[in-house]
């Protein structure tokens, strides 16, 4: 975005935040004809004035990359190797409700009311989208047993920072009227952690906007608003009744779901498979190396790792990348791939270099038996050790000096033995 469009947005900003402190119009008594304006059917809940409107959608329905009968093989294998929860393993998440909101400010406050609540879930072969819509604050008890009726059929709930903002928020408010909450502890699948483990490496931001261009292949239209404006929109509508002014809202909040489907089935296909055709990056697959890594499958992880140096993973992750691949390789003792990681690490240089010597220096003294060559890796090591402060353990001067002392004694007891009995 260049400088003029930037400003140009904050002129819009500042003129909204403005006209929200002019005394305004007093809002029509004729309630405005949602029918035939929004993308589904309208469903008017009671006598109040707020309401539902449903989308439907087939199975061979695209969103970006990924079609949504596809959500009916998703398991909760993968999500509970990138979510590091174990129980995932276990949940429906073909029966999931993907939930989206939007509220009238950022705080956690009772001032904050949750005017428009977005779900998605699979229905026989349909992906369905319902949005429940609060058309004044006095209809929020009305709004709130619907929802909650509606949500306590889904076993599971998927959310982008639903934990931090959401959920939290729709629980404050459910609380609030003395009603039920919906779920009593569910099992959250929150897609902005994994999003971040998988991609904050390579994208400047993991928002959920910077997803759909870079990751799915999502591309909004015209029809939408950026998301700072919608609070102001709904306070407009409070004023004037003009509910045009929300229509962008509803597309917001619509794809917002719909991309939330989208980056589930892409989170799981690229977890589960790194090979499917979607992972086309080398920093993406160093990521997804961590992930195996930190789940305990080492062979995933190499397999990850040599894949992100074959396809040029850049400098800043290259020493890493081979550490982690050596750290690997020495737990299942394949020590020729574990000194060829060391290596190659050792031709990085620097802090790199100095850890590589380290290790080199154990492989030979306690597997090999080999204290010259021992001696020489850690007499290199010293050098690298006044240079470098090493965030390493075993990699710093007292241990060095320790090290090298006593491969020094070893080796005179090692010669000394040879003498004896040679």
């Amino acid at each position: 975005m260049s400088l003029e469009e930037r400003l140009q947005s904050v002129r819009k900003h500042m003129a909204l935040a403005q006209a929200a402190t002019v005394a305004p119009p007093r809002r029509s008594p004729i309630p405005h004809d949602w029918t035939g304006r929004l993308a589904g059917n309208v469903e008017f809940l009671g006598a109040a004035g707020s309401f539902s409107v449903t989308s439907s959608y087939e199975s061979g329905h695209t969103h970006g990359q990924q079609r949504f009968s596809d959500l009916t093989t998703v398991t909760g294998n993968a999500f509970s190797v990138v979510c590091r929860d174990p129980e995932l393993s276990y949940a429906n998440l073909q029966g999931a409700v993907f939930l989206d909101t939007e509220t009238t400010g950022l705080g956690m406050g009772t001032g904050t009311y949750v005017f428009l609540v977005g779900a998605g879930y699979m229905e026989g072969d349909r992906f369905i989208v319902k949005q429940f819509f609060l058309d004044a604050p006095g209809d929020e008890r009305v709004l709130l047993e619907a929802l909650g009726s509606f949500l306590s059929r889904f076993p599971v709930l998927i959310t982008f920072n639903g934990k931090a903002f959401d959920w939290p928020l729709l629980e404050s408010r459910f609380r609030l009227h003395r009603r039920s909450v919906p779920f009593d502890d569910p099992p959250h699948v929150d897609l902005l952690h994994p999003a971040r483990r998988l991609w904050k490496r390579r994208l400047d931001s993991c928002a959920l906007s910077s997803l759909e261009t870079q990751i799915l292949g999502v591309r909004r239209t015209i029809e939408d608003v950026p998301g700072w404006e919608i609070p102001f929109r709904y306070f407009g509508y409070q004023r004037s009744g003009d509910g045009s002014q929300l229509e962008g809202v509803f597309y917001h909040n619509l794809v917002d779901i719909l991309s939330l489907a989208s980056l589930a089935l892409h989170i799981d296909r690229v977890v589960a498979d790194p090979n499917c055709g979607l992972v086309e990056h080398a920093t993406d697959f160093f990521c997804i190396g961590k992930v195996y890594e930190v789940s305990g499958d080492g062979d995933m992880a190499v397999y990850c790792y040599e894949r992100a140096l074959r396809l040029g993973v850049p400098d800043e992750l290259r020493p890493d990348c081979f550490l982690r691949l050596g750290t690997l390789h020495k737990r299942q003792r394949r020590w020729d791939a574990a000194i060829q990681a060391w290596e190659s690490l050792l031709d990085e240089g620097g802090r790199a270099g100095l850890v590589a010597r380290v290790e080199l220096a154990k492989f030979y003294e306690h597997v090999e038996r080999d204290y010259v060559t021992a001696i020489d890796h850690v007499q290199h090591a010293l050098v690298l050790a006044e240079l470098f402060d090493s965030p390493w353990p075993d990699a710093n001067l007292r241990d060095l000096e320790h090290r090298l002392s006593r491969l020094f004694n070893r080796s005179i007891r090692a010669r000394d033995w040879a003498g004896t009995y040679g």
